[in-house]
């Protein structure tokens, strides 16, 4: 597998298991292998597969709780923009006033 800028540092962190690919896939290709090999290839395979999906399931709980954190952070700064609006335009109106009230009171 050819690394690049997208894989950086991928092939490293995950290189047992994609020796462990390059062996299963030796030992398919392998016409001379024993039954026995197989077997034990196969059963192997199985817990690596195992092991992968309890750590596919646990990294997508870890995701989905991630995402409903930032969409609550999203809402509570859609909210707080809403509030900064308003006061803008309260600043901008108690400007206007304060304004009139000085070119009254300067007469």
């Amino acid at each position: 597998m050819k690394e690049d800028k997208k894989n950086d540092g991928v092939l490293e962190i995950f290189s047992k298991e994609f020796q462990k690919i390059d062996n299963y896939q030796k030992l398919s290709e392998n016409d001379k292998a024993s039954k026995d090999e197989v077997r034990e290839a196969f059963g192997k395979l199985l817990e690596d597969y195992k092991l992968l999906l309890k750590d596919t399931v646990k990294i997508t709980r870890i995701g989905d709780v991630s995402q409903h954190k930032l969409l609550k952070a999203k809402e509570k700064i859609e909210v707080l923009n809403e509030k900064l609006v308003e006061s803008e335009k309260n600043v901008r109106e108690l400007n206007t006033i304060l304004m009139f009230y000085i070119k009254a009171t300067d007469k």
